[in-house]
């Protein structure tokens, strides 16, 4: 079952289980005048009652089940009821039961309107007082709106997950294009030289010798011509600037339903530096998308004393166990080959913060092998 569901079902538990508290003061009173049969209906009335959200904590779906509870927990309202129609505020619970027997509004409130008809006609039947029927059935109406537009909520935040995950997975699905694209710009045209080039040089091999070499020669010029390009592109040189990076950022978390604060007052950058933190923002928004679960996120890139900081801020959930993983660590090293920092980690507040810190100088050191 879902994580979220599973904690929304459990608290739904504990609420629906403080309402019983209601029940104990008339308890008690069967318990002093010792109305047995009174007492075993109301018994087996309450069992049932938890035993229904005991299962729907884990449970998504109980047709079946709750139609067949539901039925036997009227039937035992009724029985009290028209014994003592005191006894009519029963019936909130069968009405609570109904309207949480589905998140689908229509068929909770088609199983919840004929039990507040049968709740209506036992009242008129027993004629019980006026002065009651507030609190019997307008408690139970009450209830029941009330477990229908939780449902509600509840459907709509699932679907809102599900949406944001698939824009996640979407964010990762269109950077891997980008990249399989990059590297078919580049290496298409040099790859396609280098194989006619090779043709051509074992044509010439043996009735024009220098001309082959020449050839051979090209071919080795073109080959580290495309491998440094290559590696240039694997470090995120070739990537986009930060400026459409943020705008991506905005259209992206605007997507999954993440209210989006863009602040960059740092000015133009270095080539280098800007790349690096266009990078370092690509990857911080999509950890956001996927794993904050937040509402709000904000970033602020600024410059002073000759250094340029970019800020990621959440309100989602922090981090959860979770060190630095390939994203984090490879941020790390590129930031470390431009002798900057990283600091990543849990905000005081809540929420999780991401903030890059990058000298304003073009010439980084040596790049780790794993960058190459």
């Amino acid at each position: 079952m879902d994580e979220y569901a599973r904690r929304g079902r459990l608290w739904g538990l504990v609420f629906a289980g403080a309402y019983l508290a209601y029940l104990v003061p008339a308890g008690y009173q069967l318990l002093v005048t010792s109305h047995l049969v009174a007492i075993g209906a109301l018994a087996l009335f309450v069992a049932g009652y938890v035993w229904y959200w005991l299962r729907l904590a884990y449970e998504r779906e109980l047709p079946l089940a709750t139609i067949a509870l539901l039925v036997g927990m009227c039937a035992i309202a009724t029985g009290i009821t028209l014994w003592n129609n005191d006894w009519l505020a029963l019936f909130t619970y069968c009405v609570v039961v109904a309207a949480a027997s589905s998140w689908n509004r229509r068929q909770a409130l088609a199983v919840t309107m004929p039990v507040l008809a049968l709740t209506l006609a036992l009242a008129l039947l027993t004629h019980a007082p006026l002065s009651g029927w507030p609190y019997a059935l307008g408690g139970a109406a009450l209830a029941a709106l009330s477990l229908i537009g939780v449902g509600f909520l509840l459907e709509t935040n699932f679907q809102l997950r599900q949406a944001r995950e698939e824009v996640g997975r979407l964010a990762v699905a269109e950077e891997r294009l980008r990249f399989a694209r990059d590297l078919h710009d580049l290496l298409g045209h040099s790859l396609s030289v280098i194989v006619l080039k090779s043709e051509l040089a074992g044509r010439l091999g043996e009735a024009d010798p220098a001309r082959a070499a020449h050839e051979i020669r090209d071919v080795e010029r073109v080959a580290r011509e495309a491998l440094r390009e290559v590696r240039e592109a694997v470090a995120g040189y070739r990537q986009r600037g930060l400026s459409q990076e943020l705008e991506s950022a905005r259209v992206t978390l605007d997507a999954a339903g993440i209210e989006a604060r863009l602040d960059n007052v740092a000015g133009g950058l270095p080539t280098p530096v800007d790349s690096t933190l266009a990078w370092a923002l690509r990857e911080g928004v999509t950890n956001v998308i996927r794993h904050s679960r937040a509402a709000h996120a904000e970033v602020h890139v600024v410059r002073a004393d000759g250094q340029v900081e970019l800020e990621l801020l959440d309100d989602g959930v922090g981090c959860q166990d979770c060190g630095d993983g390939n994203g984090l660590r490879g941020l790390r090293e590129r930031v470390a080959a431009r002798e900057g920092t990283v600091a990543a980690g849990d905000r005081p507040g809540g929420g999780f913060r991401l903030a890059v810190r990058l000298p304003l100088r073009e010439t980084p050191q040596c790049v780790p092998a794993a960058t190459a």
